[in-house]
């Protein structure tokens, strides 16, 4: 380790000593407290250069909840937003307004509805497969070391380098089978709560996305003003979003992944807009109206 880390990480642990003697700590915090310590030792970078320009390991600790973010807030700004616009063609304010809260709600239940059935069919898929790979496991274990094997010969490792590991999976089957899912499957166990989270995540961010396209209607009475704000506002929004989104996922193209996103949004609202207008211009009524 460079001298100064090692340093600063020796006086770190000196300091931490001296006070953990003058302090009552319980049992459960000494268990704690060694296993961070355990952690530090295998990975001191994640630890030790906090605040200083070396490498530090920073990734998302819960990729699924950002991407259910996404999007309910995605589909939030462009689906109302596009209904709005389009209902803003028959030139009545409550049409838009109640439309556009139906439209809201329903689609709210809808996309928090669609996260839980995906999240739960993701765990059930899940027990499956694990049962399948429990089965072959117990039954053909030879031919299950042979495919660890093929997944590590392209990184130079053969069977007499991995020996010792296949050694303790032939003492803990459950660990052999956890690492076959991992390995071979490409699945990790799905969180318990995750269909119920991803369910009021994405419904949630659906909400929220599709109240601000609406809100302009709510404070004016003449459409073409609440169509005009709503776009303002909408445009504002989504470029926004855009890019704190790419911000995230792509940095190197952030600007390009705002832009992306406001002309979806502007495509779809024109889009719908001018549907309804035409089928509006040719209704009986209009046509009634204009002899």
């Amino acid at each position: 380790m460079y001298s100064p880390l090692k340093q600063r990480s020796s006086n770190e642990k000196n300091r931490y000593s001296q006070d953990h003697l003058l302090s009552p700590v319980s049992s459960e915090e000494d268990l704690e407290l060694g296993a961070l310590d355990q952690q530090q030792a295998r990975i001191p970078h994640r630890h030790d250069l906090k605040g200083i320009k070396e490498h530090v390991e920073e990734h998302f600790d819960r990729p699924e909840l950002v991407k259910d973010c996404i999007l309910g807030l995605a589909d939030g700004l462009t689906v109302p937003f596009a209904l709005a616009a389009g209902l803003s063609s028959l030139g009545d304010n409550r049409i838009v307004i109640f439309g556009g809260l139906a439209e809201l709600v329903s689609g709210a239940i809808s996309m928090g509805l669609g996260g839980y059935l995906a999240a739960k069919s993701e765990a059930e898929h899940y027990e499956t497969e694990r049962e399948r790979e429990a089965r072959e496991v117990e039954l053909y274990p030879e031919e299950e070391e042979e495919e660890i094997i093929e997944l590590f010969e392209p990184y130079g490792l053969d069977r007499t380098s991995m020996e010792p590991m296949m050694v303790k999976f032939r003492e803990n089957t459950e660990k052999f089978v956890d690492f076959m899912m991992r390995f071979e499957l490409n699945l990790e166990l799905p969180d318990p709560n995750r269909s119920w989270i991803s369910a009021l995540t994405i419904g949630t961010s659906y909400l929220i996305g599709g109240l601000i396209p609406l809100l302009p209607y709510l404070f004016v009475n003449d459409t073409k003003d609440g169509l005009f704000i709503s776009v303002l506002v909408t445009s504002i929004t989504l470029f926004i979003f855009g890019y704190v989104k790419s911000i995230y996922l792509r940095p190197k193209q952030a600007l390009m992944g705002a832009l992306q996103t406001l002309i979806i949004g502007a495509v779809a609202a024109a889009c719908s807009y001018g549907i309804v207008a035409i089928v509006d211009a040719n209704s009986p009524q209009a046509e009634a109206a204009a002899a």
